[in-house]
């Protein structure tokens, strides 16, 4: 009878294998499936290795990582206080010069206002004086020229009563002494009566009464 090939086992033959011959193709099984046990428990180890190795770089780039980022993180917090610290000065210089800008703009305006009125006010004072002095100057001009005349009749008034008086030679000295008299008690009152530019006043009085004393007769003796 013909035997059939069991799994695993040799093929058939003609004839059944002993039980020694059995043991021994067994026996070179076990020993195969042992060599390919190690091999494969030599892959195992060293796949077992190698994912120790990387897990051991995986844990220390962690820790790098942890460690580095741990860095940036206290970094950017103290860059943070320093730039929300130098926000809050600039602000506070900000604010403080905007401050004193507007008071500065506010104090201008009130001097600027101030030298408005005050430049307004002097103008209007220089107008009124000019206004004043051209009318002390009419005044004075007509003062002068009333004055100039009144002076220029009563010389000339006694001019004409003191050449009657003094026809006589014998009355000569005291005629003289009293026209004297007279014409200075008459300019002193017309000084004393007026007060505007008496400088000016007494230099016209003068010229008119040089003119004036041109006409008179001579009196001297």
């Amino acid at each position: 009878a013909r035997w059939r090939r069991k799994k695993g086992g040799p093929g058939e033959a003609g004839i059944r294998m002993s039980v020694k011959e059995e043991f021994t193709y067994l026996s070179l099984q076990v020993e195969t499936l042992e060599r390919e046990l190690q091999v494969k428990s030599a892959h195992s180890e060293e796949a077992i290795r190698s994912e120790m190795e990387v897990r051991a770089k995986v844990s220390q780039m962690e820790e790098d990582f942890k460690a580095e980022q741990s860095t940036t993180f206290a970094v950017t917090a103290d860059m943070a206080r320093q730039y929300k610290a130098l926000q809050e000065e600039l602000i506070f210089k900000i604010n403080s010069l905007e401050t004193q800008l507007t008071e500065q703009k506010e104090e201008l305006d009130i001097k600027s206002h101030e030298l408005e009125a005050l430049i307004s006010e002097k103008d209007c004072d220089i107008e009124d004086k000019d206004k004043q002095i051209q009318q002390l100057n009419e005044r004075m001009n007509v003062m002068s020229e009333e004055f100039a005349n009144m002076l220029s009749e009563t010389l000339e008034l006694l001019r004409t009563q003191i050449s009657d008086k003094l026809q006589d030679t014998d009355d000569r000295d005291a005629g003289h002494a009293e026209f004297a008299h007279r014409l200075q008690e008459y300019s002193n009152k017309a000084y004393n009566a007026v007060s505007v530019n008496p400088k000016s006043i007494a230099d016209k009085s003068v010229e008119k009464l040089d003119k004036a004393e041109v006409g008179l007769p001579s009196i001297a003796g």
